[in-house]
């Protein structure tokens, strides 16, 4: 069953690294608190992402995927 008005997401889901989280914020020149910003999460979260402390949730994955699409299209225009 298919329903007419649901968005549906097509790109895979990363399984994201502490290092791959902090290479994505270093490759977009991205403040620790500029990703959180982005994401909507706290700085203090994001650092302890990148510190491997804590592990990103499914959904922070999603958003993750979905942010680094569109600073990929903004970087080819």
């Amino acid at each position: 069953m298919t329903f007419p008005n649901t968005v549906r997401y097509n790109f895979g889901m990363k399984n994201w690294t502490s290092k791959d989280i902090k290479s994505l914020r270093e490759k977009y020149n991205l403040s620790q608190y500029a990703l959180s910003n982005l994401l909507g999460v706290s700085g203090n979260y994001i650092y302890l992402l990148e510190k491997g402390v804590r592990k990103p949730s499914k959904t922070v994955k999603i958003l993750l995927s979905r942010i680094e699409e569109e600073l990929k299209e903004r970087r080819g225009r």
